[in-house]
């Protein structure tokens, strides 16, 4: 029987020490919470003090006793401090010298003062018991709805162990005062298979709930992921210029509003195509676009710009002329620039256009008119200087050494039209028997008398 007691001692310890460098792998290993290093501690510490118990029979029985003891209390401790840590509540770490203190001396006192095996495992018991209740109560009152049931068992696991440990010493204080760790008895077997089941199932538990943390804050980001994508895609859609995304495969991932506005194309046409899609409803061909080249650099396409520039990582063109849009094509200015990912690798490429054809119409015209003005103001500075003009018949004569009539010289030189008529004192001179009085009109100065071509002199007034 002391055999088997021994091996099931062994097995315990070589169990304890499994989880304890388990734990440690996966505190190193993986990403954890505040108070998971507490619960390492915690773990390492009941492992050894389960090792130096097995140097029982082989040194003085005082050393292991006292270190194998104060590892259970000093775990418990730890596990508690971490459990707080995990809740972020106040880790209180001077419970590691407000009881584990006194622990010590209590158990100095029955063993070398009076001797009293089962007081110690007595005590040992209660301070195990009494962390176990609190951390169980801590699980109980901060733990998450959807996995109350793990931070339940888990904080159970800490407390059976406790209150078997109680058990087990006050069934021995009744009916072995004097019982040794490693004797026979049903009882002993019964707490060290008990003990081997709870520290299993707690360590996994602890395992558990920082893995259900992680899987919480991984379900947060990528709510918050999801969320910031769709706001992106939003603040996309409602961008005034017209705007596109393709991925690292040339497929449309974005088409916004303006950009459907711009082609008449609807997002739902064109996103997850690839093989130059886009291109036919700006150029009615398959063929590389600004956000392409981007991605991938193809000179031969890129001296199809006239003004192309590579500013740093973004590829720009003052103005592109794109066929496809509308009757008549339209003018777009453009830019694009290529998205990376967390590797810094490319994944993908966007491109902002902006329609410049009633810009470059309003540009053509104002060229227009002052190359209007400017031949007008050519023809009107040609009327400065020295004008040769013929006293009588009022010719003027050319640079060239011809004459011509006033009327002539002036609609060449000056955008100017001559009407005829008679003033009032040519026709009081020259037409004394057509002048009949009249009465002004609207287009005429007072006094004016007009003769037209057939007229005679009773038609005239």
């Amino acid at each position: 029987m002391i055999l088997d007691m021994r091996t099931l001692f062994c097995a315990l310890s070589v169990a304890s020490a499994g989880l304890a460098g388990a734990v440690l792998l996966y505190a190193f290993t993986q990403r954890t919470f505040p108070g998971f290093r507490d619960w390492t501690k915690g773990i390492a510490l009941v492992a050894l003090g389960y090792i130096v118990m097995l140097l029982y029979d082989y040194i003085p029985q005082e050393f292991p006793v006292l270190v194998g003891n104060m590892g259970f209390i000093l775990g418990c401790i730890y596990l508690l401090v971490g459990v707080r840590r995990f809740f972020d509540l106040p880790p209180q770490r001077y419970l590691l010298w407000l009881i584990g203190l006194p622990t010590v001396v209590v158990l100095a006192y029955l063993m070398w003062v009076v001797p009293a095996p089962v007081w110690r495992a007595l005590v040992v018991a209660l301070v195990v018991f009494w962390t176990g209740l609190k951390v169980a109560l801590l699980l109980a009152r901060h733990a998450p709805q959807s996995h109350l049931l793990l931070y339940l068992c888990t904080g159970l696991m800490l407390c059976l162990t406790g209150f078997g440990g109680l058990v087990r010493a006050v069934y021995l204080l009744i009916t072995h005062p004097g019982h040794l760790l490693l004797a026979g008895n049903w009882v002993h077997a019964a707490y060290f298979l008990l003990v081997l089941f709870t520290q299993l199932f707690g360590v996994v538990g602890f395992l558990l709930i920082n893995s259900q943390r992680l899987e919480e804050e991984l379900n947060q980001s990528r709510s918050r992921l999801a969320t910031m994508v769709k706001n992106q895609r939003r603040i996309l859609d409602f961008l005034p210029d017209p705007t596109w995304v393709l991925d690292r495969q040339g497929r449309v991932t974005h088409w916004n509003l303006a950009m459907e506005g711009l082609t008449g194309v609807k997002a739902t046409q064109i996103l997850g195509k690839g093989e130059y899609e886009h291109a036919l409803s700006l150029y009615g061909e398959r063929r590389p676009c600004l956000i392409d080249l981007m991605m991938k650099s193809d000179p031969a396409w890129e001296r199809r710009y006239a003004n192309l520039e590579r500013r740093g990582d973004m590829l720009a063109t003052y103005e592109a002329f794109l066929p496809a849009l509308g009757e008549d094509g339209r003018y777009v200015a453009g830019s694009a620039t290529c998205l990376l990912d967390d590797q810094g690798r490319v994944s993908g490429a966007v491109e902002v256009m902006r329609d410049i054809t009633e810009a470059r119409r309003d540009q053509q015209e104002r060229e227009k008119l002052i190359r209007d003005l400017t031949s007008a103001l050519d023809k009107v500075q040609t009327l400065k200087g020295l004008i040769p003009i013929c006293s009588h018949c009022k010719s003027i004569r050319r640079d060239e050494g011809y004459w011509e009539q006033l009327e002539t010289f002036f609609s060449d030189h000056a955008e100017v039209e001559f009407s005829h008529g008679i003033c009032p004192d040519c026709l009081e001179k020259y037409y004394q028997d057509w002048k009949k009085p009249s009465e002004p009109t609207g287009g005429q100065r007072e006094g004016t008398t007009v003769l037209r071509k057939g007229e005679n002199s009773d038609n005239v007034g």
